[in-house]
């Protein structure tokens, strides 16, 4: 065995090799890493790598945690850090550092639904003068899609005889990697995870609408070409229909929110919402997408009380 070598290593060295490692990973990916290290990990870099380090990492993630940093950034960070770290262990640049303490504190996460009234305000305006993205609005409304992947739909992902869509693709914004003009592009890859891609099942009351935007196979839904259509665009027209509603601001994301939480209460079992979700298990449904709303907890309450034959 090659014995621990006698320099001192500081974080900064670390973090860089570990970047380097990660050269096959999904472009959108190494980006996220790469802002982390330079956002966030720059106050830490300085930092010698050595038993005493543990406790140091510990007071910085409770200074994120001070400052609001969102609990995903938090654990992307940690993350990071355990990777990097570890590495070096695996080098044998330096003895092994116990990093176990090294976690997020859990904090409760603020989720928005539309409440039922919302809902019907939103629908109202999206149904009237319809047109394709009022439409994708709608399906993500029904389906719990993720905004880029309902930019990534395509006319060949929809079964109309059977009434499904395959999720195959995302579209995303990203940092271009090359550094010049545009700063940012547009880019088209595989979803977010395995479960990800999947087959969900569409509301007749939109397939029928569907029919009449129909296209070549290999055009986007959007764009209605072979063009990639940028998110943003879809969020921009999004927040237009939210205002015209009559809603306050709330992102996207809450039309997936949304969904998942009204399946609960018409009664959807958590393993079929967990599909069609594209959840890897049942647990991070429960745990990120499903909210029961006061209606539904009062609702609850009342049953056991009918149970319990109170009066």
């Amino acid at each position: 065995m090659r014995s621990i070598r006698k320099r001192k290593y500081c974080l900064k060295e670390i973090l860089a090799e570990w970047l380097e490692t990660k050269g096959d990973i999904k472009i959108q990916s190494y980006q996220k890493y790469q802002n982390i290290i330079k956002k966030y990990l720059v106050d830490v870099n300085h930092l010698s790598i050595d038993t005493s380090i543990g406790k140091k990492l510990e007071k910085f993630m409770e200074q994120l945690k001070e400052k609001n940093v969102s609990t995903s950034i938090q654990k992307t960070i940690i993350y990071v850090l355990k990777s990097a770290i570890n590495l070096g262990i695996q080098k044998q640049y330096y003895i092994p550092i116990d990093l176990s303490t090294l976690k997020v504190r859990k904090q409760q996460k603020i989720i928005h639904i539309l409440s039922k009234e919302e809902q019907l305000q939103l629908e109202y305006q999206l149904k009237s003068n319809l047109n394709i993205k009022k439409i994708c609005l709608l399906l993500c409304l029904y389906t719990g899609l993720r905004k880029g992947e309902v930019c990534g739909l395509k006319w060949e992902d929809i079964d109309f005889e059977h009434q499904y869509l395959q999720v195959k693709r995302t579209i995303q914004r990203i940092n271009n990697p090359n550094g010049i003009h545009p700063k940012t592009i547009l880019i088209e890859s595989t979803p977010k995870s395995v479960t990800s891609n999947r087959i969900v099942p569409i509301p007749s009351f939109l397939i029928e609408n569907l029919k009449k935007y129909r296209s070549k196979n290999d055009h986007y839904l959007l764009s209605s070409s072979e063009k990639l259509y940028d998110p943003r665009q879809l969020n921009f027209y999004y927040q237009h229909m939210i205002e015209k509603s009559g809603i306050k601001y709330t992102n996207f994301h809450t039309l997936r929110h949304t969904f998942a939480t009204r399946s609960i209460e018409s009664q959807m079992d958590i393993k079929t919402l967990s599909e069609i979700l594209g959840h890897s298990s049942i647990d991070i449904t429960l745990k990120l997408y499903v909210h029961p709303s006061y209606e539904l907890k009062k609702n609850s309450i009342e049953k056991l009380v009918q149970f319990m034959n109170v009066t």
